[in-house]
């Protein structure tokens, strides 16, 4: 009963003191908001990641050349000019070997009639549709005789051709990329938008030799795929392809290479590197929110117990104990910290669903952030209110009617 008495008195006293009330649901509100948005970001930059990890179409037998030296995806050099089609034949030869293909790429406007669009061009070889096991649902990919004649038929993907298109079909349709004109031979199944926002189907293929002579004007490789044999291989294989580069791009002994490898288990180390030092930070600026907040229920709750010192006093006459005034501001501290945890979750939700129409600040709404808010509202509400609270029943009747 004395609890549910001091519950109820809480209440009265929240209610009694809006201003208060609303400034300290406010600063857990903004705490709890900060947390949420945050976590969110989180999630939906590893999901961005890992997503378009999984477009790159890695199995545990491939592994991919990029030009540039550094780590992974980050090179060091962007404008290299290292790897060639006499890098890709001498790599074909290679024992364990099972596919090899050479890729250009760039971003480039393309247009029908009046429709327009901007999309990734790849250069790429006709090995790329067996090493990416992606399906061509209209038409044909091109072939080896389309490589060798040089011929400017391109295979969209499902975004520029909607687009560009619409219901229409565009098989046989012509397009113009940059100043040339190609003749959409093929469509590609569609993958489907992932969880982060990210579009695998917002591409467009030509051939490769296409793309050297008659688009990019360029003779360099952005990147090779190769597919080995056997995953047992593929390490081996890897070796063999350092000694090809390094022998072809003519580096000594004591130069750096000019490539880096991406592997899948490359990619998953970076990833999980990646994912620690994101949840390092994010634990970090969540604290230093909630700690924020709990600071201001503290401090309200300071002031309002000398502007309350009256009522503190009319209770301890009328028999309440020192126990029964802890409760009570205790309750307060808790009621407070639950309400701005509610608020701050219902505007972390609105703002995260805001951020996911935002490519470059991806954010996924999990359940977790959520329920973590109304736990660490509860925490910070009791750590945050047992000063106030016992600074309130220290107070002796003499001082609260004077």
């Amino acid at each position: 009963m004395r609890i549910l008495r001091n519950f109820a008195q809480a209440l009265r006293g929240l209610r009694l003191n809006k201003g208060n009330t609303l400034l300290m649901t406010l600063g857990v509100m903004i705490g709890i908001a900060s947390l949420t948005v945050i976590v969110a970001i989180g999630e939906g930059t590893k999901s961005k990641v890992l997503n378009r990890i999984a477009n790159l179409g890695f199995g545990p037998e491939s592994f991919s050349v990029y030009s540039g030296a550094g780590r992974l995806f980050f090179g060091r050099n962007r404008n290299v000019t290292s790897m060639t089609l006499q890098d890709v034949d001498d790599i074909r030869a290679m024992p364990g070997v099972a596919i090899v293909v050479p890729r250009q790429r760039k971003r480039m406007r393309i247009i029908n009639k009046k429709e327009f669009t901007t999309t990734r061009i790849y250069g790429v070889s006709p090995e790329w549709q067996p090493a990416r096991q992606w399906k061509v649902v209209d038409g044909e990919f091109f072939n080896d005789m389309d490589m060798d004649r040089k011929r400017k038929v391109v295979v969209l993907g499902n975004t520029p051709a909607r687009k560009l298109f619409g219901e229409m079909d565009p098989l046989g349709k012509k397009i113009r990329v940059g100043q040339v004109f190609f003749e959409v031979i093929g469509l590609l199944e569609t993958k489907g938008l992932t969880e982060s926002g990210y579009d695998p189907d917002d591409r467009a293929l030509i051939p490769l030799t296409t793309s050297m002579s008659r688009l990019f004007r360029q003779t360099h490789l952005h990147s090779i795929k190769v597919v080995s044999t056997h995953s047992e291989v593929v390490q081996q294989t890897m070796e063999g392809v350092t000694q090809v580069l390094r022998r072809n791009h003519g580096l000594s002994p004591l130069a750096d290479d000019d490539f880096r490898f991406v592997t899948p288990e490359g990619i998953m180390q970076w990833v999980t590197e990646s994912e620690q030092a994101l949840n390092r930070m994010l634990l970090l600026i969540s604290t230093v929110s909630l700690l924020v907040g709990g600071i201001v229920i503290m401090n309200i709750l300071l002031v309002s117990i000398r502007e309350r010192i009256r009522e503190i006093g009319v209770r301890r006459c009328f028999g309440a104990r020192r126990s029964d005034i802890t409760q009570q501001f205790l309750f307060e501290s808790v009621l407070v910290s639950l309400l701005g945890g509610a608020m701050g979750a219902m505007l972390g939700w609105v703002l995260s669903t805001a951020l996911k129409h935002f490519d470059f600040l991806p954010a996924r709404i999990t359940l977790e952030p959520f329920i973590l808010a109304f736990g660490f509202s509860m925490m910070v509400g009791l750590i945050f209110g047992i000063h106030p609270a016992r600074k309130a029943a220290c107070l002796s009747p003499d001082e609260t009617i004077r």
